[in-house]
């Protein structure tokens, strides 16, 4: 089986930091390494393998290249108050951002980055937490 690389961004690179989906068609910058992590256990998070990292959206720009585009996925829960887009690259499928969708569009004052998207020295000594609702 061939092996695929994601490599770490050095820890001392200037911000805006990047991470990219698999295959590198979808890039996400951010402004700095986050406090905490959070590796959510709710259905879809749990299921998609994800550990994120908040950031108000006006911090965070998604780029898209080589013929890719971002597509979502809505999450939206009887009873909720409100909707949340899962963003993932059309080529690779890697899931790299949740947004506040529907009712909650343009109101929220967090996303979720996909830290999965960066190597794991990236990330390393940044504290974990486990979370989530069914």
């Amino acid at each position: 089986m061939a092996s695929q690389s994601n490599p770490s961004p050095p820890t001392d690179t200037p911000f805006p930091l990047r991470l990219t989906c698999h295959c590198a068609r979808i890039t996400v910058s951010y402004p700095s390494k986050p406090p905490t992590l959070n590796e959510c256990h709710c259905t879809v998070c749990y299921k998609y393998g994800v550990l994120w990292g908040y950031f108000p959206p006006e911090e965070v720009t998604i780029t898209e290249s080589d013929g890719a585009t971002v597509e979502a996925y809505i999450r939206s829960d009887e009873g909720s108050e409100g909707d949340i887009a899962f963003k993932r690259c059309s080529h690779c499928g890697c899931v790299v951002v949740w947004m506040a969708a529907g009712k909650w569009e343009g109101k929220g004052s967090k996303m979720g980055v996909n830290f999965r998207m960066v190597g794991w020295k990236a990330v390393e000594g940044i504290p974990r937490r486990f979370g989530g609702k069914e």
